[in-house]
């Protein structure tokens, strides 16, 4: 019994810390304040910037924005979230273009995503880890 006491321990701290370490990436995902978000999975933030759905998890409309894809930050945001490098992700998007099926999310520079997400309630974004997010709520991406 002590020893399965010992196993969940250490998987509780596994998962917390993965938790944690995908914060200290190189980038921080954003909502708008009014949005009663504070954390997301991957496979969840993958679903809402490839467009397979338009809903956040708690329900509300989710209009995400990209940064452009000569930055290093998409770069790494990519290969996070979907496992593929940005320009992989460009080929998706020009798949779906050429079929008529749709449309990538707007790129802006990190100034245009901050603000983008300040001004729209259901808007998310990603941006470096030393941007000022102020008046933005970063949110924690999780494994599960």
């Amino acid at each position: 019994m002590k020893q399965l006491r010992v196993y969940a321990v250490s998987l509780f701290l596994i998962i917390a810390s993965s938790s944690v370490l995908a914060q200290t990436k190189s980038y921080k995902v954003v909502v708008n304040p009014s949005n009663p978000l504070t954390s997301i999975s991957y496979e969840n933030v993958s679903r809402i910037f490839l467009k397979k759905t338009t809903k956040f998890p708690n329900g509300l409309s989710a209009s995400p924005v990209d940064l452009p894809g000569s930055s290093p930050i998409r770069e790494h945001f990519s290969e996070d979230v979907f496992g593929k490098s940005a320009s992989a992700v460009n080929a998706y998007w020009q798949q779906l273009i050429f079929s008529g099926r749709d449309i990538p999310p707007p790129q802006k520079n990190e100034n245009g995503v901050l603000d983008f997400v300040r001004s729209n309630e259901d808007a998310i974004g990603y941006v470096s880890a030393t941007a000022n997010t102020s008046g933005l709520k970063v949110v924690l991406v999780t494994k599960f």
